[in-house]
């Protein structure tokens, strides 16, 4: 993958890990602070809502690549999640953080939610074309930024 920088110039060429998929640690709990706004949107109205995430990894590098950010309503049994990464580009001072939107599931644990979450991904081919839908969605936070969109 090589990137440009803006004035049309090729930086150099970046090697980038295959992404062949992801499989996640065990979930730990997540702060409201932490929260991704694509999961407090989902959420907005639910008392008493759990948080957790599970860090993703690559499949293909065994790195940390992303996460699972979940969140629980014991009440109802309801259960969402996003996959959600951090993306830094060189020569920009803030990074992008990038997620889908949520998904609802009815849920027992919330392990299934990260499961569910997955299984649609995936479903998707959504790992499959994992660096197109980064750079679209960077491409989106540019215009959005340049005021072109919103």
């Amino acid at each position: 993958m090589q990137m440009h920088l803006d004035d049309g110039e090729a930086s150099p060429e970046v090697t980038v890990t295959p992404f062949n998929g992801v499989y996640w640690g065990p979930l730990a709990p997540l702060t409201v602070n932490g929260a991704h706004e694509m999961l407090l949107l989902a959420i907005k109205g639910r008392k008493d809502v759990k948080l957790f995430t599970a860090t993703a990894f690559n499949r293909a590098s065994d790195t940390p690549c992303a996460s699972f950010d979940i969140a629980i309503d014991a009440r109802s049994g309801d259960g969402c999640g996003i996959f959600r990464t951090i993306i830094v580009e060189a020569g920009r001072h803030e990074p992008h953080d990038i997620a889908t939107p949520a998904f609802w599931y009815q849920c027992e644990k919330p392990e299934e939610v990260v499961a569910k979450v997955h299984k649609h991904l995936a479903d998707l081919k959504f790992f499959d074309n994992f660096y197109s839908y980064v750079a679209a969605a960077i491409d989106l936070i540019e215009e959005e930024h340049n005021q072109r969109i919103h």
